[in-house]
Order: C-alpha cells, then sequence, then structure tokens
C-alpha cells in the first residue's frame, strides 16, 4: 500500500497521520511479542512508572519483520522516501499522565515514529493527544515551550491544552514527526506500546551531521546504536534481507565511522 497525495500532505502540514485499522490482522502477535519481550528481558512492569526496552523490535525475529511488511514499508516509504533509515524503537507499559514534550527539534532531514499502542485508548483513559503543526520550527513553536508548564504559564492544565486526542484501538497507528508536541492524559498503569524510529536518509551535509547528533552519544545516547547492550541489534540485522537492509545501511554506515574514529 502506499498513502494518498492528501495524506502525505496531511502529514507534511499539520505533523501527524491517524490510520485506523492498518495492522488490525497481526495485531494479536505483535501483542504477544510485546510481552515476550519484556518477559525475556525480565522486565516486570509494576505500574508505579513506566517501564521501558530499548531496542525493541530488534529483540525479536518477528517483530523485526515489521520493517519488511508492506503496510509498514508504505507508510514509511510515502513519508520519508524508498531509502528511508530505521533508527531503532522502544516496547513500553506507560503508567499515569505523560506532560506535554516534544522528542525533538530536528532542523534538516525528517525524523519520525511509527506508534502501535496495544490497548483502547480514549482522550481520557491516556490516547495519545498532538499539537497539530507544533513540529514546524518557528517562534509559535518555541512558545508552545509553556505547555511544559501549563498551569504556571498558561493558566490552564495539561489536559485542556487544545490538541487532537488520537482515539485508538489495537491495529490502529498513529505517525508523527519527532518536532510535534504531544502528550497523555487520565491513563492506567499499564498501557502497552511500542514504535519505530525512522528517518529520511541523510543526503546533504548538513542532514548527516543531524543524523550524527542524533545517533550519538553526545545527542540522544538511548539511539546510539553503539551504545546498546552488546548484539542488541544482531537480530535485526542477521536477519535482514537485501530489501531491509537499505534501512540499515545508513546507520551501520555512521555507527563503523565513529567506532573507527574512537579507536
Amino acid at each position: 500500500m502506499t498513502l494518498t497525495p492528501q495524506q502525505c500532505t496531511f502529514f507534511e502540514v499539520f505533523g501527524f497521520l491517524i490510520l485506523p485499522g492498518l495492522m488490525s490482522d497481526d495485531i494479536d502477535w505483535i501483542i504477544e511479542e510485546h510481552g515476550k519481550v519484556f518477559e525475556q528481558q525480565g522486565v516486570v512492569h509494576d505500574g508505579s512508572k513506566r517501564s521501558m526496552i530499548v531496542p525493541f523490535s530488534d529483540q525479536r525475529e518477528r517483530l523485526c519483520t515489521l520493517l519488511d511488511h508492506p503496510k509498514v514499508l508504505g507508510v514509511l516509504k510515502s513519508l520519508l522516501g524508498d531509502d528511508f533509515n530505521y533508527v531503532g524503537g522502544d516496547g513500553n507499559y506507560y503508567s499515569g499522565d505523560t506532560n506535554w514534550h516534544s522528542d525533538g527539534g530536528h532542523q534538516v532531514g525528517l525524523f519520525g515514529k511509527f506508534h502501535l499502542y496495544l490497548d483502547p485508548l480514549t482522550r481520557d483513559t491516556g490516547c495519545i493527544r498532538v499539537i497539530p503543526g507544533s513540529h514546524l520550527i518557528g517562534p509559535w513553536r518555541e512558545h508552545l515551550q509553556g505547555t511544559r508548564q501549563p498551569t504556571e504559564l498558561l493558566g490552564i492544565s495539561g489536559r485542556d491544552v487544545p490538541c487532537v486526542a488520537a482515539e485508538t484501538e489495537p491495529g490502529d497507528v498513529v505517525v508523527f514527526n519527532h518536532n510535534i508536541y504531544h502528550a497523555s492524559f487520565g491513563g492506567g498503569p499499564a498501557r502497552r506500546h511500542m514504535c519505530l524510529n525512522v528517518t529520511s536518509r541523510a543526503k546533504t551535509e548538513a542532514e548527516v551531521n543531524e543524523l550524527d547528533r542524533y545517533l550519538r552519544p553526545a545527542g540522544r545516547p538511548k539511539h546510539w546504536l553503539g551504545k546498546y547492550p552488546p548484539g542488541a541489534q544482531d537480530i535485526m540485522r542477521n536477519t535482514a534481507s537485501p530489501k531491509r537492509y537499505v534501512h540499515l545501511e545508513q546507520v551501520i554506515q555512521r555507527e563503523q565511522y565513529y567506532l573507527n574514529a574512537a579507536q
């Protein structure tokens, strides 16, 4: 499948896209594999705080096949190009509220997330909320930093910040730009989630530098593949077909470049 031109324009303008039922045919095995990752890593979620595993899909051979799935590829290629990069991802049990924040402030390149929420979620039970257009770099986005302290700076609670609540059922997909402001409120203590982090292929010097800032320890340590536990990417990489490797190769090249430079 591929996205329509209208869907691609919507994502470009508003910074997110909701795709109802996209992965409904696969959601049962995805949920099962989600549980197996936590089990094999010995992570027991007690509901007191968020439990997260990074990287996530890389831990299980079947989850790695999401990067081969025609529907996943159709969405990501439509938004980021045929040669997009896979840069890891995380799996979570969320607990309680997640306050307003952005995952990035990238001024060049396109950095995105492919989200799967594995429980039914509404605006009052912890679904992701986004502020449309907040991915666009500029003065308005700078003002949105006030959402981080909404009571003090805006005179409203975080849950009253104007937004779109992306209510989802298992099998629905939410894709968004890393730059977008997002939050969730009212959720229970064990909301299951996983995502794939992706970027457009870095082709200019500025884009390569931005990708490096994302990957290197001085930028975002949790996404630096060289900082993952030994062998954490082995399954994803060792089972990769030539078609999947297209989405791994640039990150591997950048990783190797900096590992060699450090020697």
